[in-house]
């Protein structure tokens, strides 16, 4: 079942406005709910708005899994809400700061995976020993620790980007992960992949079992044999069926 306020049958459109963008912000961030993301009301997405104004930034008080499109307000990089209503996010300026450092990124999310969160608590460096991993492979996982505190001044937020750098995700020590992409498809996948690669790594790890990661050239050919668009697209349309399952029984 979907929200009411997600907009109707334009997950199969060409539809790129703010208003349809924002059904599938909505749906991302339940989805993350659904894999694993979920912590109370903290978790957030953005959505850089098209028209130069900033970004759109999931409402606060709202856990993933409440999140509707009309959940979401339009601040400036600097913070000043500009349009909707609703609390914003004290962590608002690790999504300004990192849209303004990568201007390739329309997408940002923030939240707090366990198994990704209690990876990025040691600083053993995430390896690609998993099919999804590779989705890392060209710039990998840098950890950021300068602070296990919330990313809630400018500073702090350019200090993320810093270490970001041109990856996909960012562990941040003893907080939880951001991960990015160039559309809300993307950065969901990134997610979801990080949280996957982080679990099944410390699985290999409590295993004790030896074993050796792909080299780095193997794993960023894979990652362009398995993750190229169509597959990405397919990706997508799969967990919106399965969130359109798990909604449904609910309902």
């Amino acid at each position: 079942m979907s929200r009411p306020s997600d907009p109707p049958n334009t997950l199969y459109t060409q539809d790129d406005s703010i208003a349809t963008t924002l059904g599938h912000l909505a749906r991302a961030h339940r989805i993350l709910e659904m894999e694993g993301h979920g912590d109370m009301s903290m978790g957030h997405l953005s959505y850089r708005d098209p028209h130069g104004r900033g970004l759109w930034l999931k409402c606060g008080n709202l856990g993933l899994e409440e999140v509707g499109a009309a959940d979401h307000i339009l601040i400036d990089f600097d913070g000043t809400v500009l349009e909707g209503q609703g609390l914003r996010h004290l962590e608002w300026p690790l999504h300004a700061e990192i849209m303004r450092a990568r201007p390739d990124v329309n997408v940002v999310g923030h939240s707090h995976p366990f198994h990704a969160t209690v990876f990025g608590a040691s600083d053993a460096p995430l390896e690609t020993v998993h099919n999804h991993g590779a989705w890392f492979a060209e710039h990998g996982v840098p950890r950021f620790d300068s602070t296990s505190h919330i990313i809630t001044t400018p500073e702090l937020g350019r200090e993320v980007a810093g270490v970001l750098g041109a990856a996909e995700a960012v562990l941040l020590a003893h907080h939880g992960v951001a991960f990015v992409g160039r559309s809300v498809k993307d950065a969901t996948l990134a997610g979801i992949f990080l949280e996957w690669s982080a679990r099944f790594q410390l699985a290999l790890a409590a295993s004790g079992l030896p074993y050796d990661a792909p080299d780095r050239e193997e794993s960023v050919e894979k990652n362009r044999r398995i993750h190229p668009d169509r597959a990405r697209d397919n990706y997508w349309m799969y967990f919106n069926r399965k969130l359109d399952r798990l909604e449904g029984a609910a309902a």
